[in-house]
């Protein structure tokens, strides 16, 4: 139940909801690439909702920053967009990486 007066509608968890759902579904008629582009997609509105909740660091910030500033690789291209998704991916085991070591 929402308490804080806010509509479900306007719900940033919600929102996240329906473009998985939604995304999900609409995958059977879009191109293959549109599967990891929505996945990611995704992963830059959960770095944002992390970020208005007090639970991201300078690394994840950075990171949304990244995916934000350099998601249209997949207008190059398979390959560009893998090499794209390539960096996401080291990206978030340094991230990783740098927090196993604090704990």
């Amino acid at each position: 139940m929402l308490t804080d007066g806010k509509k479900l509608l306007y719900n940033k968890y919600f929102e996240l909801l329906s473009f998985l759902i939604t995304s999900a579904r609409g995958l059977f008629n879009e191109p293959e690439i549109y599967g990891p582009l929505r996945l990611v997609e995704a992963a830059e509105k959960l770095l944002e909702i992390m970020e208005k909740e007090g639970i991201s660091n300078r690394e994840l910030v950075e990171l949304k920053r990244y995916i934000h500033e350099n998601i249209d690789t997949v207008l190059y291209g398979e390959e560009e967009f893998k090499k794209f998704l390539d960096e996401v991916v080291k990206r978030l085991a340094l991230i990783i990486k740098s927090e196993v070591k604090r704990n």
